[in-house]
């Protein structure tokens, strides 16, 4: 069944006021009594009129009315068609009005109530114009009560929906952080990869370039090794995009998995999916890094052991990007990284080139500084340290300290 639109609240008090004002009017004219002033009836009606305002000005409202009552008893005519302005009055100062104004008019009707039946016992008979007033005044109270009553239900109601609209904000926020967290994490791992690919494949190139008249074999073996990085790199971003492909949103379990054979299809290793890379991997990358022309030792301290992924891939990214620096900064310089198994897993990089002084000379290039953020950026989401700068007897050094 279709539901009719629900009427606008203007609207709704408006037919409210026209209704109560007309019932009242024609009461006023309608008792059968001779002597009803034509300004009771007046009065009746716009006790009635006046109810439009009653959401924005409850107390005034509830101010006039009584005026209108005692108007009305002062005339000398009965009470009974205010019943529906009083009814609506009352009822509409205790949904509408503050606590303090509900209360207030609560509390008054209720003493007048009191004060009805303590005169009406103390003197029967008397009091004739008070005693009249009575039913009016407790069906004021009454009404007072159920406006209380429904006042609490929309109190608990908004309570309620302003809680799911905090946890639809929160849920919200926190579904940004993640995409937010998650781009990060991407960047990173494409800066890490194009930055330190590309830096390899440039230097490798200039010295094929200087090597093609002198010694072409030299030079051929420069372009082989520009060769196998560029393949390197694109196994690195199928990796990534593969990875990226498994989590896209409505992926079927078949799609999954030929997105994940995809990007371990032309894996240097061959194998049906390549993991990340890791601890395993800082041997091969140092390998590269003297392939192309930067002398690397690699030492290890304590007692090596598996660290969790995400640990390994940090120590991986961290020792690629100071190698890159190394490469492209230093100049004919050579690089030491160490590895110290403990409590902590801590990684050292330091070389003894000119780099750390030639950036002071030159300025700053647009990028600069990302492939430190990101390593900062790492090191801090697993809970360790990141220093760097240049050595006191030159040169430069990298330290990070991840705990385990």
């Amino acid at each position: 069944m279709k539901r009719l639109p629900a009427l606008p609240p203007r609207a709704f008090d408006a037919g409210v006021a026209l209704f109560a004002g007309f019932i009242g009017g024609a009461s006023g004219l309608n008792r059968g009594q001779p002597g009803v002033p034509a300004a009771a009836v007046g009065v009746f009606a716009a006790m009635g009129l006046i109810l439009y305002l009653r959401r924005s000005h409850p107390g005034a409202i509830v101010a006039i009315e009584a005026a209108g009552i005692l108007a009305v008893i002062a005339m000398g005519t009965k009470l009974d068609p205010s019943f529906p302005a009083v009814l609506i009055s009352a009822y509409s100062v205790a949904v509408y009005g503050s606590r303090p104004l509900s209360m207030t008019a609560g509390g008054i009707g209720v003493a007048l109530l009191a004060g009805i039946g303590i005169a009406s016992a103390s003197h029967p008979g008397s009091w004739p114009r008070v005693h009249s007033t009575g039913p009016t005044v407790i069906a004021a109270v009454g009404a007072w009560l159920v406006g209380l009553v429904i006042r609490k239900q929309f109190d608990v109601r908004n309570a309620h929906v302003a809680e799911l609209a905090e946890r639809a904000e929160l849920m919200e926020e926190r579904a940004s952080n993640a995409i937010l967290a998650e781009r990060l994490r991407i960047a990173r791992e494409l800066h890490d990869i194009v930055a330190h690919h590309l830096s390899v494949v440039v230097i490798q190139a200039q010295g094929a370039q200087r090597m093609a008249d002198r010694d072409a074999a030299r030079a051929r073996a420069a372009m082989a090794e520009v060769e196998r990085t560029g393949r390197t790199a694109l196994d690195e971003m199928r990796r990534l995009l593969g990875l990226l492909r498994t989590g896209e949103a409505g992926a079927t379990a078949g799609e999954a998995s030929a997105s994940a054979a995809e990007a371990g299809a032309t894996t240097a290793t061959g194998g049906a999916y390549a993991p990340a890379r890791g601890l395993a991997d800082v041997d091969d990358l140092a390998q590269r890094m003297r392939s192309a022309g930067l002398p690397v030792t690699v030492r290890r301290d304590g007692e090596p052991r598996e660290v969790p992924e995400d640990v390994g891939l940090t120590i991986y990214r961290i020792i690629q990007e100071s190698l890159t620096n190394v490469l492209r900064h230093a100049g004919p310089a050579s690089a030491a990284v160490r590895l110290c198994f403990g409590e902590d897993l801590e990684v050292t990089i330091t070389d003894d080139g000119r780099g750390a002084a030639a950036a002071l000379g030159r300025p700053t290039a647009p990028e600069a500084g990302r492939g430190t953020l990101g390593m900062t950026e790492r090191v801090a989401m697993l809970g360790g340290r990141l220093s760097y700068g240049p050595q006191a007897g030159g040169g430069y050094r990298v330290h990070a300290r991840i705990p385990l």
